[in-house]
């Protein structure tokens, strides 16, 4: 499957680059967390018509609605088929915000694909329940800055591991502080261990990549991992 990841710095690019990479192939298109501010700034509209002119998903993002951090979820059709909401909000956020309490999964060519927002990645039951579920891809999109990527990457290098799906990341471009570095990774086999492996990156600049990810190549890993899980209880003594 063939996903684009998108790393604009205005409306204008976000359109552009989208295309472009509906251009190249892509079946997916995600963009970053807050890359716009408002969903009012979210050209919408323009995004629900390039989805139905190359009959590909487009997530645009994540965006505050005025009540939430919403992720829409744009069809093929140009429909939105759903909204993902960003379940564990981050600083300031959780004055003026309403938390989501569901995550939300869909599936495209059959493969199933999970939306995890930024913070929530944080908490890997969230992935975990997912994985349960049947994911075989994560999209993500994220607002981290500079300074905070190394320890981001690690968030998701941790989350493939565990659950052995691949993941998606598309984070905002708005120098100085958020220079994007959106990346993606899969389970792959190095020697004896399974490896989060980078299948494309994109550094400090403003533009698109887009990757082609087959989840048959990771499927023995995520099925074995899968038998291998246990439900527990906890006996906590006094």
């Amino acid at each position: 499957m063939k996903i684009g990841i998108v790393q604009p710095s205005n409306i204008a690019n976000s359109l552009f680059l989208t295309e472009e990479s509906l251009k190249n192939g892509a079946e997916i298109v995600l963009l970053p967390e807050k890359w716009v501010k408002t969903l009012d700034e979210l050209p919408l509209q323009s995004f629900q018509q390039l989805a139905k002119k190359y009959t590909a998903y487009i997530i645009p993002g994540a965006v505050e609605d005025g009540v939430s951090i919403i992720s829409p979820i744009i069809d093929p059709n140009g429909n939105i088929k759903s909204i993902a909401k960003k379940i564990h909000l981050f600083g300031d956020e959780k004055n003026r915000l309403i938390s989501g309490s569901s995550a939300t999964i869909f599936k495209y060519r059959g493969v199933k694909i999970g939306i995890s927002i930024c913070y929530d990645i944080d908490f890997p039951e969230i992935i975990r329940e997912m994985f349960l579920r049947g994911v075989e891809i994560l999209l993500v999109p994220s607002k981290i800055p500079v300074d905070g990527i190394d320890l981001w990457r690690e968030y998701l290098k941790v989350r493939v591991l565990e659950n052995r799906i691949a993941i998606v990341n598309s984070n905002t471009f708005s120098p100085p502080e958020y220079l994007g570095m959106s990346i993606a990774y899969i389970p792959a086999l190095r020697g004896r261990f399974i490896e989060p492996k980078p299948v494309g990156e994109l550094g400090d600049k403003e533009g698109y990549i887009v990757v082609d990810i087959n989840p048959l190549s990771y499927m023995n890993f995520r099925i074995e991992r899968l038998k291998e899980y246990r439900q527990f209880d906890v006996n906590e003594l006094d």
